[in-house]
């Protein structure tokens, strides 16, 4: 039997919250836990449990054989009238609770207006702060400003790239890079 306990710890080892910005202007706030191909049943069952999201199938890179399963909630109100509130009632005890509590603010701060346009500067910004320290290990608030931009070539010159950052990760995909100030 799957219950608040069990769904708590299998969030604590499987889970992700994800807030995704796109270029389109939107802001995606994503809940899923992934499973081997042979544990599908118990996504099902956790699925049953918060009776939203779904469970399906993705393959690992370009090969088929490959196969895992993923409970994922989408759904903007059920993230914000079913997830939220049971990890707000059901602690996570490791340290995902940290990207848990910032995707929380940033889903306040988003409630009903998912679409950057409609947010304030500031609270655009909080939310990249916010976004950028959630699921790493340096879980403290940054002070830098990005935005996501098209990759281009950098017109830096080679000394200057091996300045040090404020954030020294960037990532990259989908030709978007998040663009740092240098110190």
């Amino acid at each position: 039997m799957v219950n608040a306990s069990y769904i708590v710890g299998l969030t604590d080892g499987e889970g992700c919250f994800l807030v995704q910005i796109r270029i389109d202007c939107r802001i995606v706030l994503r809940f899923f836990i992934t499973q081997r191909f042979d544990n599908k049943e118990l996504l099902n069952k956790v699925c049953q449990f918060f009776r939203v999201g779904y469970v399906y199938r993705k393959f690992q890179g370009n090969q088929q054989r490959k196969m895992t399963f993923v409970y994922e909630v989408t759904k903007q109100d059920d993230i914000q009238k079913v997830i939220i509130p049971f990890f707000k009632k059901y602690s996570l005890q490791g340290v995902k609770r940290k990207s848990f509590m910032k995707f929380a603010q940033i889903a306040k701060i988003v409630k009903n207006r998912q679409d950057t346009r409609k947010l304030t500067k500031s609270e655009l910004d909080k939310v990249w702060q916010l976004k950028l320290t959630m699921n790493t290990l340096h879980n403290k608030l940054k002070d830098i400003s990005a935005r996501p931009v098209r990759e281009i070539r950098s017109p830096v010159p080679m000394e200057a790239s091996r300045m040090p950052t404020e954030a020294s990760a960037v990532g990259t995909g989908n030709n978007l890079k998040l663009s740092q100030s240098v110190k």
